[in-house]
């Protein structure tokens, strides 16, 4: 387990990999109100551009939705201080331990946040209500970071408590949850060419949901959080690893395996079972179902890679949490 070294909480020497990312990500589940977020903040000098996508669940099926972007030059550390793409804006109060997130502007309101896998063509008159959003969340870390890589490639996640209000349309909801953050730097390739194991990334169809990627991330309450990644094997499989912190401190979780369940017809998944092992040796088996879905879409040529953002409820040694579940399709037109 690696020591935090604050300089990760700015810009890294840019690599030349066209395809090198830096990138903030953050999100929270209140389980009483059912108010959830997840943003992520993308700087790709090789692209001359960064990205942010803010979204929030609102409770049942209900999501808004939010993107922007802004062209930036090859030094991303003339960004250290300046983490603003569009209408969202990041501001690391204390490295390592306080953030704030703040989102003023345009949203999309959407009644059933799965519409966003429907090709925009398709989407019926009216899916989506224009309106303003307004949000400011207080992010404060509640582990040290766990760093599954570092150096010139590097990645790290902390869990967190988030507390604040948004208004939306007029309607002001205030929120105090539990989630993840994480931080990345180095070379990210998004339409997924391979995977773990050297299997080569299978097309996903409504018929046959093929994901080769599920990342998660749940809290139970203060004390208990975990995140990890899967990744498909060539014998079909889904394996990762991950980190989990409880009573006993942090630790690894290993062997992962998750297996999902996908609604009739449809790429969305509605149920996860995860299973592992402690670096200590103790078994872990958690069930989740997701409660609402918020597709996203990341276009390459000839088709694109959904990423759909599912808000579960997990339950783990017979004690209940909320996350985030996380399956990554490849569509081809």
């Amino acid at each position: 387990m690696s020591t935090a070294l604050e300089t990760d909480e700015a810009m890294h020497p840019t690599g030349d990999d066209r395809a090198w990312s830096e990138s903030y990500y953050f999100n929270f589940i209140d389980p009483t109100s059912g108010v959830g977020m997840f943003t992520r903040m993308g700087f790709r000098p090789g692209s001359g551009w960064a990205d942010a996508l803010h979204a929030v669940y609102l409770g049942g099926q209900r999501v808004a939705f939010t993107y922007g972007r802004r062209d930036i030059g090859k030094d991303l550390t003339a960004y250290d201080g300046d983490l603003k793409v569009g209408d969202l804006a990041l501001t690391c109060v204390t490295p390592f331990k306080r953030w704030t997130v703040a989102y003023h502007g345009p949203a999309q309101d959407i009644a059933d946040g799965a519409i966003l896998v429907t090709p925009a063509r398709e989407r019926p008159e009216g899916w989506f209500t224009p309106a303003d959003l307004s949000m400011t969340v207080t992010i404060e870390t509640l582990t040290e970071p766990h760093y599954a890589a570092n150096g010139a490639h590097g990645h790290f996640e902390q869990s967190i408590h988030a507390t604040g209000s948004l208004t939306l349309g007029g309607e002001e909801l205030a929120f105090d949850g539990y989630g993840v953050r994480d931080k990345s730097w180095g070379p990210r390739n998004w339409g997924g060419s391979s995977v773990g194991g050297g299997a080569p990334v299978a097309g996903s169809t409504p018929a046959a949901p093929s994901p080769f990627v599920f990342w998660f991330s749940m809290n139970f309450g203060a004390d208990v959080s975990l995140g990890g990644a899967c990744f498909r094997r060539a014998d079909g499989t889904m394996k990762g690893e991950g980190w989990i912190q409880d009573s006993e401190g942090m630790d690894t979780f290993d062997d992962v395996a998750v297996e999902t369940t996908f609604r009739a017809g449809s790429i969305l998944h509605e149920t996860v079972t995860l299973t592992g092992r402690t670096g200590k040796g103790r078994a872990v088996r958690i069930e989740g179902k997701v409660q609402s879905m918020c597709p996203t879409k990341i276009p390459f040529p000839g088709g694109a890679t959904f990423v759909n953002e599912g808000l579960a409820r997990f339950v783990m040694d017979g004690r209940e949490g909320f996350g985030i579940a996380e399956s990554w399709h490849n569509v081809t037109r």
